[in-house]
């Protein structure tokens, strides 16, 4: 599933171009990823973890696209992916039909801009024409900030996974689940 590309603007003013990511920003999206998870600990992988070649994310984005379930959005400033966004079915399977899952990543240097309020819709509008009829996620406890900006958007926490996360020292920490209803 694409998105219809769309301009935005930033709380500093600059310009913001929402679109679906390509197959020739494979690596761009990628490096993305590495960086957001070597940003913050609220992400699930570690950046060593992210091995897709660009060959295999390039294909990954081209299901996308025709895919009728999944979607990628991301969030362009200046040519540079400085957020991306992800919507795609629990499983594949006709009990879990209603059911999508939800995730967001965006660089520190763009945090507080605005840039998840303007994809959130974006995902929400995408997963009601795909038929979903609620989206799922799990944010790291402790991202009060991320938990705030999904309560805005009507998602409700549901209950408290704890030690979810197991790091690398052998500390761990809690996950919220959160639901919006459609």
């Amino acid at each position: 599933m694409l998105i219809t590309p769309q301009t935005i603007f930033l709380k500093d003013g600059r310009e913001c171009l929402l679109r679906s990511p390509q197959a020739e920003d494979a690596e761009a999206v990628l490096t993305h990823l590495r960086q957001t998870s070597a940003e913050t600990s609220f992400m699930a992988r570690y950046p060593d973890e992210i091995t897709q070649t660009t060959a295999e994310e390039a294909a990954l984005l081209r299901r996308q696209a025709e895919d009728p379930l999944a979607l990628m959005a991301a969030a362009f400033v200046g040519g540079e992916l400085a957020a991306n966004a992800g919507l795609a079915p629990v499983a594949r399977l006709d009990k879990y039909r209603h059911r999508a899952e939800f995730g967001i990543s965006v660089k520190e240097a763009f945090w507080g801009q605005g840039i998840g309020s303007a994809l959130l819709p974006v995902i929400i509008a995408a997963a009601r024409a795909a038929g979903y009829l609620q989206i799922e996620l799990e944010v790291v406890a402790e991202n009060r900030r991320a938990a705030a900006l999904y309560e805005r958007f009507g998602f409700q926490s549901y209950g408290l996974r704890e030690r979810s996360f197991r790091f690398r020292d052998g500390s761990f920490c809690a996950e919220k689940l959160m639901i919006l209803q459609l």
